[in-house]
């Protein structure tokens, strides 16, 4: 890639990615997944995607409902890195558009990851604020893209 030298409209934009990749990773604290509780009937169990983590290690019988959300426990680790990428290419890269174009897919990973992963009956907040928060991301991504080609 060519190196530009940045300019105050492209450090805005880089910084604006910056603090949205950071509000990404905030997200990943607020409830991600509500799904039945099967002792209470009418009651629901509320996950962050770090309470998720925190049952890597258990085992639930298939009753316990709790079996397919471990099974899915790696995938959901993707979730957490996606973010923590885009952030680190959009802090380091200032002179290159590499950074636009990872954030671009980290954007659409994302998207896909949320969608796929967590079923739409089990999405709770923090899964609806991080899928606007990509979509944010994406359209401050493109704006970056374009300041690159314009010219002084």
């Amino acid at each position: 890639m060519i190196k530009i030298a940045e300019n105050k409209t492209r450090k805005r934009l880089r910084i604006a990615q910056c603090v949205f990749y950071l509000l990404q990773i905030f997200f990943c604290t607020f409830t991600f997944i509500r799904f039945p509780d099967p002792e209470k009937a009418g009651r629901y169990i509320y996950k962050t995607l770090l309470d998720i983590f925190g049952m890597f290690g258990n085992t639930f019988s298939d009753s316990e409902g709790g079996a397919k959300l471990v099974a899915t426990i790696p995938f959901l680790l993707i979730l957490v890195v996606i973010p923590i990428v885009g952030f680190f290419f959009c802090a380091l890269d200032k002179e290159r558009n590499l950074k636009n174009i990872v954030s671009i897919f980290c954007c659409l990973f994302g998207v896909f990851a949320i969608i796929t992963f967590i079923p739409l009956n089990m999405m709770d907040f923090g899964a609806v604020f991080s899928l606007i928060n990509y979509l944010i991301i994406s359209f401050i991504t493109s704006v970056a893209m374009m300041a690159r080609l314009t010219d002084k």
